[in-house]
């Protein structure tokens, strides 16, 4: 029996500046209320799959420390649900850039951020299987 880590590490961490910047440009939009997933099919500089980076608006949590709680718990979950996401990549042989931005005005409970994310990225899945065909 194969047993995969389910990790984060640095390398699916999206910190190029310029992706980033393309990916709000060009990049495919998926909003399922709290949350807005933007993506786009791109060569990375690593050798995942996807890289990752989360965002939580200044204007809707002032607090550092909620917006650092509420990316965290994105991290989290994201973590424990991104292998659907690796193994359709990895099928496909595509990488992609992708950016979670929680669009929420409250602080939402773990369970709440666990079932809409788990949504958001099956639909992900959906959308990239159209785009890629």
């Amino acid at each position: 029996m194969s047993f995969t880590r389910l990790t984060f590490t640095k390398d699916e961490r999206l910190s190029s500046r310029k992706i980033i910047t393309s990916l709000f440009e060009l990049g495919n939009v998926i909003t399922i209320p709290p949350f807005r997933l933007n993506w786009m099919i791109t060569p990375l500089a690593s050798s995942s799959p996807a890289q990752i980076a989360f965002g939580v608006p200044v204007k809707n949590f002032r607090s550092a420390v909620d917006r650092n709680r509420i990316k965290r718990q994105l991290r989290e979950v994201y973590r424990k649900n991104k292998m659907p996401v690796y193994a359709l990549l990895k099928s496909r042989n595509k990488q992609c850039a992708l950016m979670i931005v929680f669009i929420g005005k409250t602080k939402p409970s773990f369970a709440e951020i666990e079932k809409k994310l788990t949504l958001t990225l099956l639909r992900f899945e959906e959308d990239f299987a159209k785009h890629v065909e």
